[in-house]
């Protein structure tokens, strides 16, 4: 029977690649959804070798004499972890493909199950490369106030900020003109450039669009995430601010990717922002999946207690920019 050697080495190609894949959902992304996506399509293919004669495909199998076995053939080096994660999805593609025109030969429906696999791993593939473009590490998530821009260069500020432990950026401004905003804004993206560290516009997709910043915090009375998403695009990182568990769970539900909860303590940044305690904050950890950011008044005395309460990251303003910088990042960041 034709093919048995290139149906048999595109089975093991497509089943190594969606096991990596699986891997990478569950470790690298830890994505819920994506990893039962991946686990459907490896069960779809396990169902798909029951109708094969593997008997005669694996006897078919000539590894030895196989002239690509040498450990440099087709080798190609990677550069980073998403290389990896693109070139098995590229792997599986090909692949599932592969089997779809081969399996022709032995059982045109054998075929068409292939070709409903291979649609299902261009479903995944997109589900991946959006997951890998919004992760985000919430860490230390650093506010820049407008009044912590007037007196110092923004670009000096993003690079201290950057190389003392900052993981995310969000610039807020209220009283600027539009063009003052985009400008400083610009700046920032522009100095964070490819570094891993996310920069997030508080409440204006318009300037977070303009600058190519990588998402957009809101609060509650801020429109909706639902259209903040139509603006955005759907690997845009959406934060909401919450409260309340009930505000926390609603956000979740429309799409957000983390939360920042508070204020848990008095803040000069927002005087005006309502309290939340520490017990309120643990609820909200319990009550959702997505990362807790706590926020309000957090220094060097007060932010251990935020994270045993379970939240994933703490976010700052005043107590950064109001002394050395440098000395209060490191502050936050000691274990």
């Amino acid at each position: 029977m034709p093919f048995l050697r290139i149906i048999d080495v595109n089975l093991n190609r497509l089943d190594e690649s969606l096991k990596l894949i699986e891997d990478v959902a569950r470790f690298h992304i830890a994505d819920r959804q994506i990893l039962q996506q991946t686990r459907k399509i490896r069960n779809a293919l396990l169902d798909f070798k029951k109708s094969l004669p593997l008997k005669r495909i694996v006897g078919s199998r000539r590894s030895a004499e196989d002239p690509g076995r040498a450990a440099k053939f087709d080798a190609r080096a990677t550069k980073s972890s998403t290389a990896v994660i693109i070139s098995n999805l590229a792997r599986a593609k090909e692949a599932s493909r592969i089997l779809e025109e081969t399996c022709k030969v032995l059982d045109p429906g054998l075929s068409g199950s292939m070709k409903e696999i291979r649609f299902k791993i261009y479903d995944l593939e997109k589900e991946i490369v959006q997951g890998i473009e919004r992760r985000f590490d919430p860490r230390l998530h650093v506010i820049i106030d407008e009044k912590y821009l007037t007196s110092r260069d923004a670009e000096r500020v993003t690079r201290t900020l950057m190389n003392n432990g900052a993981t995310m950026i969000q610039l807020r401004i209220k009283t600027l003109s539009d063009r003052a905003f985009l400008k400083f804004a610009r700046r920032i993206r522009k100095t964070i450039g490819k570094k891993d560290t996310a920069f997030i516009i508080n409440n204006r997709p318009d300037i977070a669009v303009a600058c190519n910043a990588h998402g957009l915090h809101l609060g509650q009375t801020d429109m909706p995430i639902s259209a903040a998403r139509r603006i955005m695009g759907d690997i845009a990182i959406i934060g909401a601010s919450a409260r309340t568990t009930i505000e926390a769970r609603k956000a979740e539900s429309e799409g957000a990717d983390y939360l920042g909860v508070g204020a848990l303590y008095t803040t000069s940044t927002k005087s005006d922002s309502r309290r939340c305690t520490i017990t309120t904050l643990r609820a909200i950890c319990r009550a959702v999946e997505i990362p807790v950011i706590g926020i309000g008044g957090i220094n060097n005395r007060n932010y251990r207690s935020i994270l045993r309460a379970g939240a994933s990251g703490i976010a700052v303003a005043s107590f950064i920019f109001e002394g050395n910088m440098k000395k209060n990042l490191r502050s936050l960041t000691r274990k």
